[in-house]
């Protein structure tokens, strides 16, 4: 640990489509450190990405012993290479973005408006915390807004490229590119992901992990069906959400536009204007729009996923902050 009161932050990907918007929003926040160190885990990299207004260098991580000394470090990497630092045990508090596309493990997985203040103090000496899907985060956050804890809930995840990462994002960009050219020539194991809407065995895995992951936030199970679709659009995501309403004691429901309307983290969208994946992009709330009928309501979410990870890995960094005297 670090002798000052303001951390030492290392961010692992930080080329990365998540690790970007993680040191955007640290600038942004104005998220105190005495130190920020940023790292890839390709060998032998050596690039610049802009902290802040400011360029700076971002080195390879060579091991995880790379950081020790640090307090803090973010991983926005592939499950394989955060499992490796996880196993090592390097020193600091180790935040997990990898663990969005599983189902939740013993590590504390933990959420901004879903996890209440004083069951995180519970966990604050965790070496290790988990960040849930964002699709996960935004479904559970809805439902825990509407009051829903009984009836049947279903769910469909649209999932852009940047939910794939850097990776996905070339990918697509690429394919595109070909398609528009006439050119594309794909490998017999490849999918094509320009111009396409699909659902591979990796989907059907993530939306597994997603229903797990919210039941996990909320502290209870409800009877959830929830698919995932890869999409053609290169940042944000959609989800649909159709629950039953809910009623209080005497019947009558609160009215649910409202209740969202109030809710921290929320954006309801005007009423009769198209919303689309793309107006949520480069936003911290989820938007949504709602149709309400008499027993049921319809809810299409557009949040941007790339930013809510990042958002919800940094406020674990800032609750350990007001919670720890050595990182204050």
């Amino acid at each position: 640990m670090s002798n000052t009161r303001e951390p030492r932050v290392a961010v692992v990907g930080a080329t990365g489509a998540v690790g970007n918007q993680l040191i955007e929003l640290i600038a942004a926040r104005g998220f105190q450190l005495s130190e920020l160190k940023l790292f890839t885990t390709e060998a032998g990299a050596m690039q610049t990405v802009d902290a802040g207004g400011e360029e700076r260098l971002v080195d390879a991580l060579e091991s995880p012993a790379d950081l020790r000394g640090f307090d803090i470090a973010f991983l926005a990497i592939p499950a394989p290479r955060a499992a490796e630092i996880i196993a090592a045990q390097p020193g600091p508090i180790l935040i997990d973005l990898s663990a969005a596309n599983r189902p939740p493990s013993d590590l504390p997985m933990v959420a901004p408006g879903l996890t209440p203040r004083e069951t995180f103090k519970q966990l604050r000496n965790s070496k290790v915390f988990a960040i849930p899907h964002p699709a996960a985060h935004v479904l559970a956050t809805c439902l825990k807004v509407l009051g829903a804890r009984s009836g049947f809930v279903a769910a469909t995840g649209m999932l852009g490229a940047s939910a794939g990462g850097m990776e996905m994002l070339t990918a697509t960009v690429d394919q595109t590119t070909d398609l528009l050219s006439a050119r594309l020539e794909l490998d017999d194991e490849e999918v094509q992901r320009g111009f396409n809407a699909f659902m591979r065995e990796h989907e059907r895995s993530v939306a597994t992990a997603i229903a797990a992951q919210v039941a996990k936030l909320l502290d209870r199970s409800l009877p959830l069906s929830i698919q995932v679709v890869a999409i053609p659009v290169l940042h944000g995501s959609g989800l649909t959400i159709d629950i039953q309403r809910p009623r209080d004691r005497t019947g009558n429901g609160e009215d649910p536009v409202e209740m969202l309307r109030v809710a921290p983290g929320i954006l309801i969208a005007e009423e009769g204007e198209p919303l689309g994946v793309i107006d949520a992009v480069g936003q911290e709330a989820i938007v949504v729009s709602v149709e309400t009928r008499a027993d049921s309501l319809s809810l299409w979410c557009v949040f941007d996923n790339t930013r809510l990870a990042a958002l919800g890995a940094l406020w674990i960094a800032e609750m350990l902050a007001l919670s720890s005297p050595t990182l204050a």
